[in-house]
């Protein structure tokens, strides 16, 4: 389990990332929470040089990462260094709570 919570339609089976009221597909309420499982692919990768706040400059930055999980939303995390698109990650939540891409 990665910690990462979707929502599910219970009418037509779509899967996101984002909490809402309805189905962004069909329009359904019969929304419900699941976790992710955590299977992903590196969909994106960068560097980033230039913290936005002084507390998160890290010596040689830190990776940024777009996933695709296996559920097939896509998600916004940080990420091990030396990821490349393509590579399958695990997608869990790192030791401050927020998403964190890892090797498989």
């Amino acid at each position: 389990m990665s910690g990462v919570m979707l929502q599910s339609c219970g009418s037509c089976g779509r899967v996101w990332q984002f909490r809402r009221g309805g189905c962004p597909q069909c329009g359904s309420t019969a929304v419900r929470e699941v976790t992710a499982s955590g299977g992903g692919t590196v969909w994106s990768v960068t560097q980033v040089m230039r913290a936005p706040l002084p507390e998160l400059d890290l010596p040689g930055g830190y990776a940024i990462a777009l996933v695709t999980l296996d559920e097939g939303p896509r998600v916004m995390c940080r990420a091990e260094t030396g990821l490349v698109i393509g590579q399958r990650v695990t997608v869990g939540l790192g030791a401050d709570g927020l998403p964190l891409a890892r090797t498989s």
